[in-house]
């Protein structure tokens, strides 16, 4: 303190007392200046002069001094994840049912952040197809302790370089005016932008009453300032000025994590006012470093089909501090490969034997990356979606949102656990009269890498063919195929066309084509070809087995449904049992998703349901 003067530190002491902040030096020494700028302006030779002046005027001199000790770092759409959300989930819901909305700026600085969501609200519209004549009503109020800021907001006039350097030309010559004469360098706000918003001196931390109710309150860059008690206070504030169910958004850097208040996080900094509702929705949890992905996901998980994407990171080292201060974890996290820091293949080791939620992978992986796919899902992940590119098709979507469905739906206690532990009582009741297979043919999809190496990895050196198709993408067959060997005694190939079946050995469809088992000289061989989709599937299990079923030499068939999501594989299966191969389907408790063996089984297509530790005994059985 100057001097240790009794009269800067009272002065101090009443900023400090309605802005209730802890001052660090440097502002206070920006508080000591600005009271000796205010002695020299007023000819006040000392200290103790200026504050009996002070005293009779206090409500001007506070408030010049306010001004410059509260913070006004800000800029137009600042966080721009904010803006997106409420263009992309909160605006259209108000929009598409002419519901009227009121949005109050808590800590309006200069006006930019007000104007902003008035924008974005406006834009909104115009992307909705509503006219600006026609637009819904809404109200955007700006509050801020500083009446100078005030001031500068109602005014709606900015360094035309600044607002270069924020938004696009596009934007500036649609809600902006270039000033003339001495105001050549500024802009000033559009009349059709400045009449959707109303400013006023409000202090936060008194009674907010007076301002009403409003469905999104933004409050962005400002408790971070206080300690966790008086945000407390602060926000238990404003949950009286808050509509049931409306949101409230933070700065990037803040948080309600930890403190007993009344809010539902949703995504990182945004929060909803007791909306048990989302207890329903699949939260999402995205860790990629391109924000053209994340923009796409926020694009299609949308809370009109109940998916909430409640937080976002560029790597997973960024992500594991996020999530270690939410209140509400994820339900699925996607996770990409190829990132800055800490790959996703890291983090899955990292999280190895560790609780976590389901992970599923979207990455663009080519041919020399694709062991990383194989080993990603032999870590656990629940499955892997190749990262969407250009115009993306409805199935693509719709298969995606599937996946994260059944990701979340897979979620139990046991899914922690290393299921090759989980032990069973041995069923013994096998069919009698089981002929040795001749040819043993295998499905599988979601979950089926674990499976397959469980399965493979326990077979002697003696055994029929092999034939397998397991859902996977292009590149990745080859690498599972390789990685199969290295753990098993014998070879697994990834197929190719016209290849002769051999005893003791492993064909797994290559990703991307189909493949059927045809005849020919009484021997079994494999045809790879490009034929359509089945079941939406390429290589399809249904399109195997139904080639199997059709085979007219005559062997015994032994073929197996393993873990996976949907009902590729169940009709062909059946139609197998029909000519009489012993059928086998893996159980739902060691299944990672129960689709496919239980549409199976639905259609009477099983001879024997087993948990996966049970078949490979199965099999050595009848083999």
């Amino acid at each position: 303190m100057k001097k240790n003067d009794k009269y800067y530190d009272k002065i101090i002491k009443d900023i400090k007392n309605i802005i209730q902040v802890e001052l660090n030096n440097e502002k206070i020494e920006l508080a000591i200046k600005k009271i000796d700028l205010r002695l020299n302006l007023l000819n006040f030779n000392k200290i103790e002069d200026y504050y009996e002046y002070y005293l009779k005027n206090i409500d001007t001199e506070i408030k010049n001094l306010i001004s410059v000790l509260t913070n006004h770092t800000t800029e137009f759409f600042r966080e721009p994840e904010h803006f997106d959300f409420l263009a992309d989930e909160i605006f259209p819901e108000f929009i598409k049912k002419n519901k009227p909305i009121r949005i109050w700026s808590a800590a309006a600085s200069i006006g930019k952040e007000v104007y902003s969501v008035a924008i974005c609200y406006i834009e909104s519209c115009l992307f909705l197809g509503i006219k600006y004549e026609s637009i819904p009503p809404i109200e955007i109020i700006g509050t801020d302790i500083d009446v100078l800021s005030i001031e500068k907001c109602e005014k709606g006039i900015y360094l035309a370089s600044d607002i270069e350097k924020e938004m696009g030309k596009v934007l500036i010559q649609k809600y902006f005016d270039y000033g003339t004469d001495e105001l050549a360098n500024y802009v000033r706000i559009k009349d059709s932008v400045h009449r959707l918003c109303k400013f006023k001196v409000h202090n936060l931390l008194i009674n907010s009453e007076e301002v009403g109710k409003f469905n999104i309150i933004l409050i962005r860059n400002v408790v971070i300032y206080y300690k966790r008690k008086e945000i407390k206070n602060i926000i238990l504030k404003l949950v009286n000025n808050l509509e049931n169910n409306g949101y409230l958004i933070l700065g990037h850097s803040e948080s309600l994590s930890g403190l007993d208040v009344p809010f539902t996080h949703l995504k990182n900094s945004i929060y909803s006012l007791k909306s048990e509702e989302v207890n329903d929705f699949t939260r999402v949890f995205v860790i990629d470093d391109s924000l053209t992905i994340r923009d796409f996901l926020r694009k299609i998980l949308t809370r009109d089909e109940n998916f909430l994407i409640i937080g976002e990171a560029e790597n997973p080292i960024e992500a594991m501090e996020i999530l270690s201060s939410m209140e509400q974890q994820p339900h699925v996290i996607i996770l990409d490969i190829n990132m800055p820091q800490m790959n996703g293949m890291e983090y899955l080791e990292h999280l190895k034997d560790k609780p976590h939620p389901p992970i599923v992978i979207m990455s663009s992986i080519g041919f020399d990356e694709a062991d990383n796919g194989i080993k990603c899902l032999e870590l656990g992940a629940f499955d892997y979606i190749e990262k969407p590119s250009g115009t993306h098709s409805l199935n693509e979507i719709t298969n995606i949102k599937n996946i994260i469905i059944q990701a979340r739906n897979s979620f139990n206690e046991n899914y922690f656990i290393n299921r090759k532990t989980i032990r069973h009582k041995y069923l013994n009741n096998l069919p009698k009269n089981i002929s040795k297979p001749d040819l043993i043919a295998i499905g599988s999809s979601t979950g089926g890498v674990e499976a397959l190496q469980t399965i493979l990895s326990q077979l002697d050196k003696k055994f029929p063919p092999i034939v397998i198709v397991q859902h996977i993408p292009e590149y990745f067959s080859l690498a599972l195929a390789n990685r199969l060997t290295e753990l098993c005694n014998f070879k697994v190939y990834e197929g190719r066309n016209n290849q002769i079946l051999e005893p003791n050995c492993v064909y797994l469809a290559p990703g991307g084509k189909q493949m059927r088992i045809s005849e020919e000289s009484n021997k079994l061989i494999l045809e790879i070809n490009d034929s359509e989709k089945v079941n939406m599937h390429k290589p399809s299990i249904d399109y195997m087995f139904y080639s199997i079923a059709k085979l007219k030499l005559e062997i015994n068939i032994c073929a197996l449904i393993l873990t996976g999501m949907g009902n590729d594989g169940a009709r062909g299966l059946k139609e197998l049992y029909n000519k009489n191969a012993f059928t086998i389907a893996q159980d739902e408790e060691s299944c990672v998703v129960f689709g496919m063996p239980k549409e199976a089984i639905a259609l009477g297509g099983v001879h024997q349901v087993a948990s996966l530790n049970e078949i490979p005994n199965i099999l050595k059985r009848i083999i």
